[in-house]
């Protein structure tokens, strides 16, 4: 399994490389275990001045976990998800609070399990070839790893927005989002790794990190964001009491103004109302959440989820049948607030 993630220590830097490019670099369990293990090592290395993680190919960083195997686990009454997840959790939580710069190389796709692994770091370094989402509620999950916290601290609503459809943000309405702290063209990425194994132990390596990022043209601040454009309406939207009115409002919007509001009320069509209704859910009560308040939050939901959830049913339609036809439990009418109280107990504690 070693060959699916790499670990290699080079004059100070600590390189992990995803290596499923077939899979889009897709996190399996040995994965997860194995990163967290090596990061653990690193913390206490003195030799190990600042961490790079990054796909082993431009395609992907991550897409996120490998939903097939998780599937498997699950229908055959196997637990092993339950322990993916814990332990993947665990990781993610670990890398917000890692003592060395981690730098997350978030180039080509970066969704679910990827966003996990990336938005804890101290460097989030997005290039024009990122492709940036939390699609779960496509296959009738919620946003987790952290998406409770991370979401929650977008600007405005847009957290809401993107839980809600699963959109993909290219980098430049990522950095907007606040989902990346700096944008670097890919071409660099070469030039930015071999710079960094030249870090000064006498000087700080995340002051010397940034100034590398500075001197490479890299930006912390977007430029030409579509989704900045999109920003008040999605605002007035996304910011109403409910699922129920956020689409029947793109619907009354979608008359008069620009396409993708339409395309937004339709995409919403597709996804699980479970997961929109539980999903929003949670991004409200991540606001005022610490992130360890989060993970805990979100495993308890997961345990949950899987017992009266749309996750089976939607990786089914999406993943393995492929047939694109999930039969979702419940339609949004049904999903009373007391409805989703008796599904989900934990959401009733304020």
């Amino acid at each position: 399994m070693s060959d699916e993630i790499l670990f290699e220590k080079k004059h100070g830097l600590g390189l992990i490389s995803l290596n499923r490019p077939k899979a889009l670099n897709a996190l399996n369990y040995p994965m997860v275990q194995l990163m967290h293990q090596t990061l653990r090592g690193w913390e206490k290395d003195p030799e190990i001045l600042a961490v790079v993680v990054m796909g082993s190919s431009e395609k992907a960083f991550c897409a996120g976990g490998d939903i097939r195997s998780i599937y498997e686990s699950i229908t055959s009454g196997d637990d092993e998800h339950t322990h993916f997840f814990r332990d993947e959790y665990a990781l993610n939580e670990y890398i917000y609070s890692y003592p060395k710069p981690y730098i997350a190389l978030m180039n080509g796709y970066v969704m679910g399990g990827g966003m996990g692994l990336s938005q804890g770091a101290r460097f989030r370094v997005l290039t024009e070839r990122s492709k940036i989402s939390m699609p779960e509620v496509a296959i009738g999950f919620f946003p987790d790893v952290g998406g409770s916290y991370f979401l929650s601290r977008c600007p405005g609503y847009l957290g809401d927005y993107l839980a809600l459809t699963g959109v993909t943000l290219n980098g430049e309405d990522a950095l907007y989002a606040n989902l990346g702290d700096w944008i670097l063209s890919s071409e660099k990425i070469p030039q930015f790794l071999e710079q960094l194994e030249h870090l000064n132990r006498d000087i700080s390596a995340s002051d010397q990190i940034g100034n590398i990022l500075l001197n490479l043209g890299a930006r912390n601040s977007p430029i030409n964001s579509l989704l900045a454009e999109k920003r008040k309406l999605i605002d007035e939207i996304f910011s109403l009491d409910s699922v129920q009115e956020v689409i029947a409002r793109l619907d009354l919007a979608a008359s008069h103004d620009a396409p993708w509001i339409a395309e937004t009320a339709e995409l919403m069509r597709t996804r699980s109302p479970l997961a929109m209704v539980g999903t929003r859910e949670t991004i409200h009560r991540g606001k005022q959440l610490s992130i360890s308040e989060c993970f805990a939050m979100e495993l308890a939901l997961t345990n949950r989820w899987i017992e009266v959830g749309d996750f089976v049913e939607g990786i089914r339609a999406l993943i393995i049948d492929k047939d694109n036809a999930p039969h979702w439990a419940f339609s949004l009418p049904e999903l009373t607030e007391q409805k989703i109280h008796e599904l989900f107990p934990m959401f009733s504690k304020k």
